[in-house]
């Protein structure tokens, strides 16, 4: 038996998506402040709740999402990553149903891969792991390079849009879906994940 574990849909990651594309990005890069009234304002900005205040930043969406905010050093500091927690996530309750995860992850990903595009347009890729025109990232903290890539089958799938534009506030934003080791396997329960990350864009972590 499978198990979908995120209760959230295709429609729920358009809709965050289509949020986030109004998101200033270049001051949520910044860093938010680190009082606890003054992060409440700023994450007030987007409509987001925040809930934690301390270590890593986490807050809820308008669209009852969460996202987690990773930094360059301590809370507070400038920003690299912001992550949608799971958007599909199914586990399996043994071995014997990993051939349904696989089947399972076959059928989520070209939905989600639509939903997607639906508010962001085409991105500037997609495929699979084993794709020979798989891009290598501009930037190392976008997706695993080729040796990993195929070494691991990670990220499984994946799709991406680029900054449009020279505006400071654009971002990269990477949609992908993984398959867990276990699911290889023909002695322990597998599952598959897809989640969205979006990150500055490409040499400006270096300015952070």
């Amino acid at each position: 038996m499978l198990t979908e574990t995120t209760g959230r849909t295709p429609q729920d990651l358009a809709t965050e998506l289509a949020t986030l594309r109004e998101v200033d990005w270049a001051s949520v890069w910044a860093g938010p402040p680190q009082s606890g009234s003054e992060l409440r304002e700023w994450c007030g900005r987007y409509g987001w709740e925040p809930l934690t205040f301390d270590r890593q930043l986490r807050v809820r969406t308008t669209s009852g999402g969460e996202l987690s905010f990773g930094n360059t050093t301590t809370y507070g500091s400038p920003l690299v990553r912001a992550s949608l927690l799971a958007c599909w996530r199914v586990t399996a309750s043994g071995p014997q149903d990993n051939g349904a995860v696989l089947a399972a992850a076959s059928e989520a990903w070209p939905v989600h891969l639509q939903a997607a595009v639906s508010a962001m347009g085409a991105p500037v890729w997609h495929g699979q792991w084993d794709a020979e025109d798989f891009p290598e990232p501009s930037d190392p903290a976008f997706w695993e390079a080729r040796e990993s890539r195929l070494a691991n089958r990670s990220p499984f799938r994946m799709a991406y849009w680029a900054p449009v534009g020279e505006a400071p506030g654009q971002a990269v934003y990477v949609l992908d879906q993984s398959v867990s080791f276990p699911t290889w396997t023909e002695d322990l329960p597998g599952g598959s994940m897809i989640s969205l990350a979006v990150y500055p864009p490409e040499g400006s972590r270096r300015n952070l």
